[in-house]
């Protein structure tokens, strides 16, 4: 019984290795499975209203300048038009008669607008939100500008925030364009969608999302002057930006530590430039004269002994 075991040892394990391998494989495969569900499952969990909605960040991206819209006024306009003043802005996709979502955003906005001081609406900046509803009229667009404008304290200039109306067709462009993502709902006659302040530069590149109901004046602010790209904000304010960064996730600017150490390290080593040079520079200064005073008493006594 031994020799037969010792001389057929691998037939013994053959089968327990096989089915360990088996149970390796099949875990393997639900794993790449589990992976390749994630986007439908995550889909599905969604309630149906809510499918399809969302938005794709486009950072950097430039935005359809030439797409023609109309005013408050009944006039047309475009985005070219807005930021020819060379300002940064802040723009918001939104309709009239929105049941919820809308209100609570252009609440939030005017809000956070009216504790941030500094840099101010028309003076530093514009922003414009616009209906993405290609039935709204500009009389009700005018309602909704006035209604909202009432209510921004005296630093701000009302005439700084546009709202316009557009056709289905420059609607759709624009929203692709900054990765808006909505749909209609015929039964109940709304829209389904998301909320986000989108930041352009002047130039018309987007530069942040702000995914928020109640904005936060210092969030508001420090997008802001990213998106001036140096037209607005003090040095100070620069070097805030420098040392900070947007973490979506937390939907605000938090501190990077890599910068803030480089910042230090800086700051130390110029510390340091300014205790030693001034020292080195007293120090050869003091030294100078004792050397010119021995070579003028060299000079006194070669002369002597000629």
């Amino acid at each position: 019984m031994f020799f037969e075991l010792a001389a057929n040892p691998v037939r013994r394990t053959f089968p327990v290795n096989l089915g360990w391998g088996i149970v390796c494989l099949f875990s393997l495969f639900l794993w790449i499975m589990g992976l390749a569900g994630i986007g439908v499952a995550a889909d599905l969990d969604l309630p149906k209203a809510m499918q399809g909605v969302g938005i794709e960040q486009k950072l950097g991206h430039q935005v359809p300048e030439h797409l023609v819209f109309t005013n408050a006024q009944g006039q047309s306009t475009s985005l070219s038009k807005l930021l020819k003043a060379g300002k940064p802005v802040l723009l918001s996709l939104n309709y009239s008669n929105c049941p919820g979502m809308c209100v609570a955003q252009l609440n939030g906005l005017v809000q956070g607008l009216n504790r941030m001081e500094n840099p101010q609406l028309g003076k530093d900046f514009l922003m414009v939100s616009i209906s993405i509803d290609p039935a709204e009229a500009s009389q009700k667009a005018k309602a909704t500008q006035a209604k909202y404008s009432q209510d921004l304290f005296d630093h701000h200039q009302p005439s700084g925030w546009e709202f316009w109306v557009g056709t289905s067709e420059s609607i759709r462009q624009l929203t692709e364009a900054v990765g808006f993502q909505y749909t209609y709902d015929a039964k109940h006659n709304q829209y389904n969608h998301p909320s986000a302040a989108i930041f352009l530069s002047p130039g018309g590149k987007i530069t942040r999302y702000v995914f928020e109901i109640g904005f936060v004046p210092e969030t508001l602010k420090m997008a802001f002057v990213e998106a001036g790209e140096g037209t607005i904000g003090t040095p100070l304010d620069m070097i805030a930006l420098w040392c900070v960064h947007y973490d979506p996730n937390e939907n605000k600017y938090t501190a990077s530590a890599r910068k803030l150490m480089s910042l230090g390290g800086g700051v130390f080593v110029l510390l340091v430039l300014l205790v030693t040079v001034p020292y080195w520079f007293f120090r050869s200064s003091t030294a100078n004269p004792k050397s010119n005073l021995s070579q003028s008493s060299s000079v006194d006594s070669t002369e002597n002994q000629s």
